[in-house]
Parts: structure tokens; sequence; C-alpha cells
């Protein structure tokens, strides 16, 4: 009977497992869409980011924000891709987004530089980019994974993922890049701001086309 009981105690044990592992992930998520701006900042401004660093601003729909601030630095040497058939070369960056004073979300991510073809203007001629060597147009794919924050969006997870172009003069130290963002942002559904994260409504998201345009204004001005 002893035997029966402890066995009946087991099972209900770990039936109960997964409710118990279901209630410790539980979070309330929202979505992340519209467009970056980043610039390179002189290098005598930053001494102590050796690889570079960046300022920029997103807008769009940053998790209930419409704004938020942000800064950048490679964590590890910046390298340039190849091109195909070579696999890329991946690059380390950290984030750090503010969307209000004291609500910080960072990221750890993983970038690729690939030098863009060019072509002069009304030919069909491709130019072999010589980046970083000369200035010159790099594809710049990102993946941040959200690691955590500060205020708000303590115990923040979730996922970035962009897609942008970067006009880089690098022997002069200069930069500009943007970006088509989208992801989500998430926090523990215990949180105190779990709430109202989960509450906001999501804008509708920036196509690539609108993002490109948005660059050309930019470059025009």
């Amino acid at each position: 009977m002893r035997v029966r009981l402890m066995l009946a105690a087991s099972v209900l044990t770990l039936s109960a497992v997964p409710s118990m592992l279901n209630a410790q992930v539980a979070k309330i998520c929202q979505k992340v869409s519209g467009t970056s701006t980043e610039t390179i900042i002189p290098q005598e401004a930053v001494p102590n980011d050796p690889f570079g660093r960046v300022l920029g601003m997103f807008t769009g729909n940053f998790a209930g924000a419409n704004n938020a601030a942000l800064t950048a630095f490679l964590a590890t040497p910046p390298i340039f891709s190849p091109g195909a058939p070579a696999p890329s070369q991946t690059i380390t960056v950290r984030h750090a987004f503010v969307t209000s004073p004291g609500d910080v979300v960072t990221t750890l991510g993983k970038a690729i530089f690939n030098p863009a073809p060019a072509t002069f203007p009304g030919q069909s001629t491709g130019v072999n980019s010589a980046c970083p060597g000369t200035p010159c147009v790099v594809e710049n794919p990102q993946i941040l994974d959200v690691t955590g924050g500060t205020g708000k969006w303590a115990g923040a997870t979730g996922q970035l993922r962009t897609v942008g172009i970067g006009n880089l003069d690098l022997p002069h130290g200069q930069g500009t890049f943007i970006f088509v963002v989208t992801g989500e942002v998430c926090l523990p559904a215990g949180s105190t701001s779990a709430t109202s994260v989960g509450n906001e409504q999501a804008s509708a998201p920036v196509t690539p086309a609108e993002a490109f345009q948005l660059a050309a204004s930019k470059r025009n001005k």
C-alpha cells in the first residue's frame, strides 16, 4: 500500500512539472517594427571602443514606444565578407536601445558586412568594391538577441532582426547606416511592466522599399 501511495505521489509530481515550467517561462511579448539610422562616432570621441561605436535613432514601434535612441559597438574587429562562394564572416555587436529615461533594452548579436557591387550611373558595368580601403557601400544584416534591460525592461528577452545598408568611409572614420527592423521584445508575465507592454498595439511594418526611399532622401539632402 505504501509503495502504491509513493508511486501515485510521484506521478502527480511529474504531471505537475510541465505546468510549473510553463508558469516559469510565461511571457508577454510586443512586436518591434520600424527603421533605424546610425552614424559612426569619430574614434577620438570613443577611445575605449577600439572597433568603433555608433549612435542612432529608431522610429516606428519599439514594443509600444514610438522612438528609441540607440548606441552600439563592435565587440570583435570588423571583417568584410569576400563574397560568394566564400562563407560570410560574422562579427559580434552589442546594442542598447533607450525607450525613455531609465528604460533600456540590451542586445547581443551577429552582423555581416557584405561589400555591395557598385555600378556607374547609367551603365551596367559593375565596379569591384575596394572596401574598406576606399569609400564603399555594404549590406549589413544583423540578428540581435535581447539579453535583458533596465527599468520597465528588466528581465527582457526576444530577438530583433535588421536588414540594412551602410555608406562607409572608414579611411576617414565616417559612415552612416539605415536599417529595417523587425522582431519582438518579451517580458516575464509576472513583471509589473508586462501588462502595459502586452496591451500596446503594433504599428504597420515598414517595407524595405520604404526604407530605401528614406535612405535615398537622406543622401540627397
